[in-house]
């Protein structure tokens, strides 16, 4: 094999990991989306939700436009978990200290 097909065979191998691994990660946030009834692939809901990757390997999720009723509700849902962690962790630490 010459160095360039090597290259370009390590580019591709590069590629096609982050593309799986964008892939699982688009996947997980698929199913956690479900979970709080907001559906991937409803125009109304989330329209969009892709795992990419670029030529040099690095992975991306293309999240799409998402409606401004959805991006409130994901707001929400992490504004809350935020808050659950932040007092979970001053029990922690009023246990503990």
């Amino acid at each position: 094999m010459t160095p360039e097909t090597e290259s370009a065979a390590r580019q591709a191998d590069a590629f096609m990991t982050a593309k799986r691994r964008s892939d699982d990660v688009a996947f997980m946030l698929g199913r956690v989306l479900a979970h709080m009834d907001i559906r991937v692939g409803d125009p109304d809901s989330w329209p969009q939700l892709a795992g990419r990757a670029s030529l040099s390997g690095e992975p991306h999720v293309y999240l799409g436009t998402v409606p401004l009723a959805t991006a409130r509700k994901v707001i929400d849902a992490l504004l809350y978990a935020q808050a659950a962690k932040r007092r979970q962790d001053d029990r922690d630490l009023g246990h503990n200290g």
